[in-house]
C-alpha cells in the first residue's frame, strides 16, 4: 500500500567539513515533519552520486528516507518553500519515495499587473 504523509513543517541541516566531507556522505538532510514537529521523514542529500543507495526506503515506524543528489537540493526547498499542499510519497512495489504537490489549477500564481 502506498503511504503518503503531508507535510506541514521542514528542517535544514547543510554540512561543510571541509577536507573531513568525505567521511560523510550528505551534503543536506531536511527533515520532514507533521504540524506537531514530529519526523515524517527526511530527504537525504548526497554529495557523491555514487553513495547513493538503490532503493528509497520506509521503516516499521513508517519513517520514509528518500535519496538526492545535492545538485537536487534547491529543487526540493524550492518546492518546501514555495508549494502547499505538500506530501511524501512512498510506493512500496517501486522503492521509491517522492515529494509531491497536490492537483493545482494553471496560472495559480497571483497577478501584480
Amino acid at each position: 500500500m502506498t503511504t503518503i504523509e503531508n507535510i506541514k513543517k521542514y528542517s535544514i541541516s547543510y554540512y561543510g567539513g571541509g577536507n573531513n566531507s568525505k567521511n560523510y556522505r550528505y551534503r543536506a538532510i531536511i527533515g520532514l515533519r507533521r504540524d506537531n514537529g514530529s519526523l515524517i521523514g527526511a530527504a537525504y542529500f548526497h554529495r557523491d552520486d555514487a553513495t547513493l543507495p538503490d532503493t528509497d526506503s520506509i521503516n516499521s515506524s513508517g519513517y520514509i528516507s528518500v535519496h538526492y543528489s545535492e545538485s537536487d537540493l534547491t529543487q526540493i526547498v524550492d518546492l518546501l518553500r514555495n508549494e502547499d499542499p505538500i506530501n511524501i510519497r512512498y510506493v512500496p512495489g517501486w522503492d521509491m519515495a517522492s515529494i509531491n504537490t497536490s492537483v493545482e489549477p494553471v496560472g495559480e500564481e497571483e497577478y501584480n499587473g
